[in-house]
């Protein structure tokens, strides 16, 4: 008697929840940053230099008390143009004793506002302390950031980037023309070419570790299971044709294993780039000889290949590239 194995039918939503969750954070993030550093300042700035010139009558101010444990005091009145117009609402930058008074005011995207500068720290010093604590971390970012492209530009000069077969890209690789020769697609099903590969035991690193690279005539070229500490290449019909393993991750070396685990090769960081990790990498078979050099191209990596390697290395070099955020942090 065979037991049913009951399907979960959220297991779709949650797994979408859970995928979305990091991106969602990291751009509500961007969002408050950019909110307190930028729109707030910006706004109350622009109020208080650029705006429109009015006088404000107020006439009531009531104390209002929101949310628990935040209260403001919401001072309405009128407030009259140069030309004449007018205008009603809320007046910010006033309190009780103004009731009743002609204050002159700024009228911006916020309102009417009486006061200078002064009178919004409460808006601008946030702003300000996190610009002061941004402004030296980007700097430092951008300084490793040219840093490593000038010595991915030495690299690329000295393997010789147009005379070799180089390709540029993460997910989508073009060739100097800025034709598509490889595709990369990652999901967290195994394709059906891998359902008897044996991957079931094995333990892997994202969750959606099964990659298939698509040639431009969106042909399978070969499959890619994501594993901890490395990946596996397979050919498309999903025959194993080589595994590679980490084997240092400070500085990131690597060493490719055939099926029957003899070495083929090894992933090495580029001669000279030693005292930059993760600027390039060098692939090389067991005896020695060139493969390819991937080079770091900010979010991007540029593969050159050395004349006409094995088909595996090839991929592995490719795949490499594809997930070398994850393999070289």
């Amino acid at each position: 008697m065979t037991a049913a194995v009951k399907s979960d039918r959220w297991a779709g939503p949650k797994g979408f929840i859970e995928a979305a969750t990091a991106p969602a954070s990291f751009v509500l993030g961007v969002l408050l940053m950019a909110f307190f550093m930028l729109v707030l300042p910006g706004v109350v700035i622009y109020t208080v230099v650029w705006g429109e010139r009015a006088v404000a009558t107020v006439e009531v101010c009531e104390q209002r008390k929101p949310m628990r444990d935040t209260e403001f005091l919401d001072c309405r009145g009128e407030w009259r143009f140069a030309d004449g117009t007018r205008g009603s609402g809320h007046v910010s930058g006033v309190g009780r004793a103004d009731i009743g008074r002609e204050v002159p005011v700024r009228v911006g995207p916020i309102g009417p506002y009486a006061g200078g500068l002064d009178r919004s720290r409460h808006a601008v010093i946030p702003g300000a302390l996190m610009w002061a604590a941004t402004l030296p971390v980007v700097g430092v970012v951008f300084f490793f950031h040219f840093r490593a492209r000038a010595r991915a530009r030495w690299v690329l000069a000295q393997v010789g980037e147009g005379t070799g077969s180089s390709v540029t890209g993460r997910r989508r690789f073009r060739d100097g023309r800025g034709r598509t020769l490889l595709r990369f697609r990652a999901s967290a099903r195994p394709p059906s070419a891998l359902a008897g590969a044996g991957l079931g035991e094995r333990r892997f690193a994202t969750r959606r570790p099964f990659v298939a690279a698509h040639a431009p005539s969106e042909e399978i070229a070969f499959f890619a299971a994501r594993l901890a500490g490395g990946f596996a290449v397979f050919a498309p019909g999903g025959r194993l044709t080589l595994v590679v393993r980490s084997v240092t991750h400070s500085p990131p070396r690597l060493e490719l294993l055939a099926p029957d685990r003899t070495p083929l090769g090894r992933i090495v960081p580029y001669p000279g780039s030693e005292d930059q990790p993760g600027v390039a990498f060098s692939l090389t078979t067991e005896t020695g000889e060139p493969v390819a050099v991937i080079v770091a191209r900010f979010l991007r990596w540029t593969v050159v290949l050395h004349g006409d390697p094995p088909e595996p290395l090839c991929h592995a070099a490719m795949t490499f590239a594809f997930d070398a955020l994850r393999l070289t942090k």
